[in-house]
């Protein structure tokens, strides 16, 4: 009960809702019968009263992504940038690199980037490419041939051509990413 005091007069407020239980509620294996009879999953019961996987059940719950735009790509934060890293070094050493179609646009970006930056050619620029770009002659070999090579061009410096086979194993979608 909360207790306010308004000039002279007290005023008191009691709570309607009840009180929740702190107790896990009990788990009951869904099966075919419970789901398809609209028993819903969170440890609340339907109007059968069916019971479906409290969250202490083992289950994982997650939250929804709501502007999350970073893909993952299914590793920890250190390992997907050492994987753009390399996958952006290999396409600028290559030309173009054949790779999934979901990493492909990932680094597309970051591939047009490092060419913007070789571009611009100052000592600022040259220090960040520096930075990400993991060969050092490539980084020089880049600044001397962009800047005439993508004079005309102001973006969209690669391209990704999706490739008309799944990946043998996993039928992941691939793709070549290449410089235009």
């Amino acid at each position: 009960m909360l207790t306010f005091k308004a000039g002279s007069s007290a005023v008191a407020f009691r709570s309607t809702r009840p009180a929740r239980s702190v107790a896990p509620q009990p788990a009951v294996v869904p099966t075919f019968n419970n789901v398809m009879s609209g028993a819903s999953v969170g440890g609340r019961a339907d109007e059968a009263g069916v019971v479906v996987a409290a969250p202490g059940a083992g289950m994982k719950w997650t939250m929804m992504r709501h502007g999350n735009k970073v893909k993952h790509l299914g590793r920890p934060a250190d390992q997907r940038k050492a994987l753009i890293r390399s996958l952006v070094t290999e396409t600028l050493r290559h030309g173009q690199i054949r790779t999934t179609k979901v990493k492909a646009k990932v680094i597309k970006s970051y591939v047009d980037k490092m060419i913007t930056l070789a571009k611009d050619g100052s000592l600022h620029a040259r220090r960040q490419a520096l930075a990400f770009v993991f060969d050092k002659e490539l980084v020089a070999s880049l600044f001397a041939a962009a800047p005439e090579r993508y004079a005309e061009r102001n973006g969209g410096y690669t391209r990704v051509k999706p490739e008309p086979y799944l990946r043998r194993g996993d039928a992941t979608e691939m793709a070549v990413i290449e410089l235009v």
